[in-house]
C-alpha cells in the first residue's frame, strides 16, 4: 500500500514540475499509462480555430496506433494531424464524456476543459473498465486540468488572449534550438541543411498598428483596448493553425510563421493587413497596421532576426505606413544596408 502511495505522488509531482503545455501533455499520458488498463491511449489537441476539421495528436501509448484509428492529414509542419470522427465531434461540441465500442474494443473520449473550453480530448480504448480506473482517471485529469489553467493564464496575454512576451521569449529559444549549427560550419551550408527542398523557412514578423496612439488619444484606453483585442482576433482567424501569435507589448505583436515559401509567407502577411484594413472598428472606424518580416537563418541569433524583422518594420512606417516589408528584399533593392554584429561571428 505504502509502496502504491509513494507512486502515486511521484506521479503527481512528476506531471505539476512541467513548465510548458507539450511537456505536461505528454506527462499526463505517461502517468496514465502507469496506472491504467489500456490497449490504446491517445490525448488529442484542439487546433486555435475550433472549427477545423481535423485535431492534433498531443501524445499516444502506443506511437503506431495513430495510423489504425485515425485517417491522417498530411502536412508539412507540426504534431500529426487527423480527421475529426463522429465521436470527436461529439464530445467537443458537448463538452461531454462519450462511450462508444468500435472492434469489440470499449472507446471513451473525456474533454478536458480549461475556463469553459475543451483544450484536449482523451481517447481510451480497451476491453474493459473499473470503477477504480475511472476514479484514477478523473482525479489525474482535475490536476491536469487545474495546472494546465494556470499555465494558460501565466503565458497568455490577459487582454487579448494571445501568447505574451515571456512566452515569446521561451517559444523563440527553443524554435532557435532546432537551428543550431555546427561550428567551422560554412553558414550557407548550414542554411541547405536546415531548408527543405521546396525553399521554405521559418519567418518572423513584427506587427504596429498604425496611429494607435491617436487612437488612445483620441477615443480613449476603452476603444483603444477594443481595437487591440478586435485586431487579434483578426490574427487568430487569418493566421495558420500552427503559426505562433504574441501580443510582445502595448501595441506591438509579434507572429512566427513556420515552414513557408518567401511568397507564401508575404502572402499571409499580406492577407492580415486587407482583413485589418476593411475591418471597420467600432467608433474609431477604419485601422490599418504595418509589417517588418525577415528569414530565420541557421546561423544568427534570434535578436539579430528579431532586429531584421524591426528594421523592415521602421522601413515601412517612416515610407507610408499600412504595408508589408520584408527585411530580406529592401537589403536586395539596396534601401538597408546590411550590419554585420559582432555577437553574430562565432569568435572561437
Amino acid at each position: 500500500m505504502l509502496h502504491e502511495d509513494n507512486k502515486l505522488f511521484e506521479s503527481v509531482i512528476r506531471i505539476t514540475e512541467e513548465r510548458d503545455r507539450r511537456s505536461l501533455e505528454k506527462s499526463l499520458i505517461e502517468t496514465l499509462s502507469d496506472f491504467i488498463e489500456f490497449e490504446a491511449l491517445i490525448l488529442l489537441r484542439i487546433p486555435r480555430t475550433t472549427d477545423s476539421e481535423y485535431v492534433e495528436v498531443a501524445a499516444s501509448i502506443p506511437k503506431e496506433i495513430i495510423q489504425e484509428k485515425f485517417h491522417l492529414i498530411p502536412h508539412e509542419y507540426g504534431d500529426t494531424r487527423v480527421e475529426r470522427d463522429d465521436c470527436i465531434s461529439l464530445c467537443l461540441d458537448n463538452g461531454e464524456v462519450i462511450s462508444d465500442t468500435q472492434n469489440s474494443l470499449q472507446r471513451m473520449l473525456v474533454p478536458i476543459l480549461v475556463n469553459g473550453v475543451v483544450t484536449n480530448i482523451l481517447d481510451i480504448y480497451g476491453h474493459h473498465s473499473n470503477s477504480n480506473s475511472k476514479i484514477l482517471i478523473r482525479g489525474f485529469l482535475r490536476i491536469y486540468n487545474n495546472f494546465l489553467s494556470i499555465l494558460t493564464d501565466n503565458e497568455h496575454d490577459t487582454l487579448t488572449g494571445l501568447l505574451n512576451r515571456k512566452t515569446f521569449d521561451a517559444q523563440i529559444s527553443k524554435l532557435f534550438s532546432e537551428f543550431t549549427p555546427e561550428k567551422n560550419v560554412d553558414p550557407s551550408i548550414e542554411d541547405k541543411r536546415y531548408t527543405k527542398k521546396n525553399n521554405t523557412y521559418h519567418w518572423i514578423s513584427i506587427l504596429d498598428i498604425d496611429h494607435f496612439k491617436i487612437i488612445n488619444d483620441k477615443f480613449g484606453h476603452i476603444y483603444g483596448d477594443e481595437v487591440l483585442l478586435l485586431f487579434s482576433n483578426i490574427m487568430e482567424k487569418t493566421f495558420r493553425a500552427n503559426d505562433f501569435l504574441f501580443r510582445y507589448g502595448g501595441e506591438e505583436f509579434v507572429a512566427v510563421t513556420p515552414n513557408a515559401t518567401e511568397a507564401d509567407a508575404f502572402k499571409i502577411y499580406e492577407r492580415f493587413r486587407k482583413n485589418v484594413e476593411s475591418f471597420v472598428f467600432p467608433q474609431v472606424g477604419q485601422v490599418t497596421v504595418s509589417i517588418g518580416i525577415g528569414k530565420i537563418h541557421a546561423h544568427e541569433h534570434p535578436t539579430t532576426v528579431l532586429e531584421h524583422a524591426d528594421k523592415a518594420l521602421y522601413y515601412a512606417k517612416e515610407h507610408g505606413r499600412n504595408q508589408v516589408c520584408n527585411y530580406h528584399e529592401l537589403i536586395k533593392a539596396d534601401l538597408l544596408k546590411e550590419e554585420l554584429r559582432e555577437s553574430d561571428i562565432d569568435l572561437f
